[in-house]
């Protein structure tokens, strides 16, 4: 790896006729973007994510009738290849690669459920192996915002955002099917959004869009349940919408808008959190971030609402942001290469 520089992808809200994935790289020492390249033919690529071992990244297109987008990564004319697209069955928000590499999980937040496509040997997508939908109920409409999987069990964890439940569900490989195996639920309206997992112990961070608070819950071995062992708060303001957690170098970060900050988090022997401060995002609606440890423990920033990239370093414990910011029009997800 060039630990002088950080190659990302990052997806933007546009219309289809519009370049709304960029390849950029980023300058460890002086936070520079560079444009390397871009593509158009998607309509917002919302969530991308790259195949952990194969020369393949995937896009989901948030719309109505959404799809999945699978490239091949041209590293050396920073070009992505399209190979196959599909349906979704809705309009999908996220996508996980299976820890063994052979299938691509979807969520959708409209027409709720899960989808998942076989992968071949390459990464490139093959037949829609599994879908699940989810029937709304009492005018309570289910959003399943996040599918993820527990590392090292074959459990995959849903959260759903409109009727504030998380549920675990089991692959079965040989079937081919997700069989239901937990159903939790969260406090009422506090919006599980998205899951980070401690890298060690069987903990997970789920950060709660509409409450602004971090759900810590412990998975039990051999039973896998969940159960919530903590709840921490995020921001005290009263308009602003949790977004992105992630586990980074023994922190939880979470990017909130309507605060437009980062909240850190020490995370303590036992997996739980104490609340280190907040600091500003560098911009407006952090909606989502990256970081690239390899390279001075560098994060990226995502600022849908005044459309920029902030380009952070960590220093000190904390993370200072690089003074010159990147214009891009409206970015929602970042990924790194």
């Amino acid at each position: 790896m060039d630990k002088r520089n950080t190659e990302v992808l990052v997806g933007c809200y546009g219309e289809v006729d519009l370049a709304c994935i960029h390849w950029l790289n980023i300058h460890a020492e002086s936070g520079e973007v560079t444009p390397l390249g871009e593509q158009a033919g998607i309509a917002n690529p919302s969530f991308l994510v790259k195949h952990p071992v194969k020369n393949r990244v995937y896009a989901i297109s948030e719309a109505a009738d959404g799809e999945v987008v699978c490239y091949e990564l041209d590293y050396e004319a920073h070009r992505l290849k399209e190979r196959r697209r599909l349906p979704t069955h809705g309009g999908p928000c996220y996508a996980e690669v299976s820890a063994c590499g052979k299938y691509l999980f979807i969520s959708n937040y409209s027409n709720a459920g899960v989808v998942v496509f076989a992968l071949d040997d390459n990464g490139d997508l093959q037949e829609e192996a599994e879908h699940i939908a989810f029937v709304s109920e009492n005018r309570q409409a289910s959003r399943i915002h996040t599918v993820r999987q527990i590392p090292e069990t074959s459990l995959f964890l849903l959260t759903d955002i409109g009727k504030s439940n998380i549920y675990l569900y089991q692959w079965d490989e040989e079937r081919r099917s997700l069989l239901p195996f937990q159903s939790l639920t969260v406090p009422e309206k506090a919006g599980p959004r998205h899951v980070a997992f401690h890298p060690e112990k069987p903990i997970v961070y789920v950060v709660n869009e509409y409450k602004s608070t971090v759900s810590v819950y412990q998975y039990a071995v051999p039973s896998d349940s969940l159960q919530c062992i903590q709840t921490v708060e995020t921001v005290r303001e009263i308009r602003n919408y949790g977004a992105e957690i992630q586990f980074l170098d023994g922190k939880v970060i979470t990017s909130n808008r309507g605060s437009d900050t980062l909240s850190l988090f020490k995370v303590t022997e036992n997996g739980s959190l104490e609340k280190e401060g907040s600091i500003s995002a560098g911009g407006e609606w952090p909606r989502h971030f990256c970081s690239n440890q390899w390279v001075d423990n560098q994060l990226f920033v995502c600022h849908q609402h005044s459309n920029n990239l902030a380009v952070f370093k960590q220093m000190n414990g904390t993370y200072s942001m690089i003074d010159n910011t990147f214009s891009i029009q409206s970015p929602v997800c970042i990924v790194a290469l």
